[in-house]
């Protein structure tokens, strides 16, 4: 979703009022050649490396002179060096210069703005559309920086930003510093924190969802748990689905289930999963031997390997693409994962829980290893639940047997005082017969 903002009123505020302009550039001679500052400046960086030639050829291809930059050759000497040093750094910087607002930046700056590169390089910063909604922020900060003419910082600048045409959710710490004279702009440094924030949310959810899901009583109460916790979660899954054994509640053995369990065994779409009224009904009930649909061919391999099986887009039922592109990101889902209830192929699976991925985040090695993590807190909490039934079962059945014991030990004793009382009885009776014989 873009904001629509008039750029050019949002970042009317973005002139630059140096004392004076860059002055002309003073030639340079190189083994008898006349050489203009940045053209000295550019010989340099070609020879630095073969990594830039490509960047430096879009450099050198846009049409300075129709800029208030002015053509390459006239360019200072401050300028120059400024731009020489800001291309070797290795850390993300652009420049915003002239009264037309012109950005120049380096390789890595072009890596974090993605497929904005090449298109942006060396056009002014008002003509960047995709990036209205960003205008206030970026505006704000360049104003603290002239006014304050010290460095300032925008911390956990969230932006959504293209690549290979879908977006993704960067985190960014801005700096921003104005040039000293005779240059007419500021240096922005910046500092991708992507990784360190996505870190953050999933260890803050992982946190969240063991302290909710342990404290459920039931299975019924932890499906509850689990559906309300993640459908709420829209920006980070997309929709939520769960598929539960049609005789969960009923299955308190866990063990010998690769002999025990049936591959006819029915799964059925619980009615608190997102999209359960409109589901069609070929995918609200499944049995793992009986159905060609491509989504639960996935959920047969799932419960084979017992563990988390990616489906890609062509496999997501239309159902939970409209749930996604209706919340959250608003976006079409690339991928979902299934996750089994059970990691150990000993154990029964009480559930599949169907997730879609994050629109604007990469399916990378840290996102496997997220959800891999949030099956283990699945299987856990299903198998904690299960173990305490069973616990309780036998602690229900050792009073009963004790019970009866008590109640049968009783009735023995019972028994013996009966008859003890006969054979006292009985000899009672023996004497009184002897004595009136004798």
């Amino acid at each position: 979703m873009t904001l629509k903002v008039d750029c050019c009123q949002v970042m009317s505020g973005l002139h630059f009022d140096p004392a004076s302009a860059p002055s002309k550039a003073a030639g340079i001679s190189l083994n008898g050649q006349h050489l203009s500052p940045m053209a000295k400046a550019l010989a340099d960086l070609h020879e630095a490396g073969t990594d830039l030639a490509t960047y430096l050829e879009v450099m050198e291809g846009i049409r300075w002179e129709a800029t208030s930059l002015g053509p390459l050759d006239n360019w200072s000497q401050e300028l120059a060096t400024q731009f020489h040093l800001m291309m070797l750094n290795s850390t993300a910087q652009n420049m915003i210069l002239g009264d037309d607002t012109i950005v120049v930046y380096n390789q890595a700056y072009a890596e974090i703005i993605r497929d904005h590169h090449p298109s942006y390089f060396g056009t002014s910063i008002t003509t960047w559309l995709a990036w209205a909604q960003y205008f206030p922020t970026i505006q704000k900060v360049v104003e603290q920086a002239a006014k304050f003419g010290r460095a300032v910082e925008e911390k956990d600048f969230l932006m959504y930003l293209p690549k290979n045409g879908l977006y993704e959710e960067i985190s960014l710490l801005v700096m921003v510093i104005r040039l000293p004279a005779p240059l007419a702009g500021f240096l922005t440094t910046i500092q991708d924190n992507t990784t360190q924030m996505v870190r953050e949310r999933r260890i803050s959810s992982l946190k969240d969802f063991s302290e909710c899901w342990k404290s459920s009583e039931s299975l019924d109460e932890l499906w509850t748990k689990i559906l309300h916790q993640l459908s709420g979660r829209p920006k980070q899954f997309s929709f939520t689905a769960l598929y539960t054994a049609s005789l969960a509640s009923e299955a308190g053995n866990t063990s010998d289930s690769s002999s025990g369990e049936s591959e006819d065994a029915a799964y059925v779409l619980h009615p608190d999963s997102q999209g359960y009224d409109n589901t069609p009904d070929q995918l609200r009930v499944f049995e793992l031997s009986s159905n060609t649909e491509p989504f639960i061919t996935l959920m047969c391999k799932s419960h084979a390997t017992r563990a988390p099986v990616i489906m890609s887009q062509q496999d997501i039922p239309d159902i939970w693409q409209r749930i996604a592109k209706s919340q959250g990101f608003e976006d079409e889902v690339q991928h979902a994962v299934i996750l089994p209830s059970s990691s150990n192929k000993l154990s029964k699976v009480q559930a599949f829980l169907v997730l879609g991925l994050s629109p604007r985040r990469r399916y990378d090695d840290g996102y496997k290893t997220f959800l891999l993590e949030v099956q283990r807190l699945l299987a856990d909490s299903v198998n904690n639940l299960i173990s305490a039934q069973e616990s309780v079962k036998k602690k229900r059945d050792l009073a009963k047997r004790a019970r009866i014991e008590k109640e049968l030990m009783e009735k023995e004793l019972e028994l013996r005082k009966e008859q003890a009382e006969l054979a006292q009885l009985k000899v009672g009776r023996l004497a009184s017969t002897a004595e009136s014989v004798e």
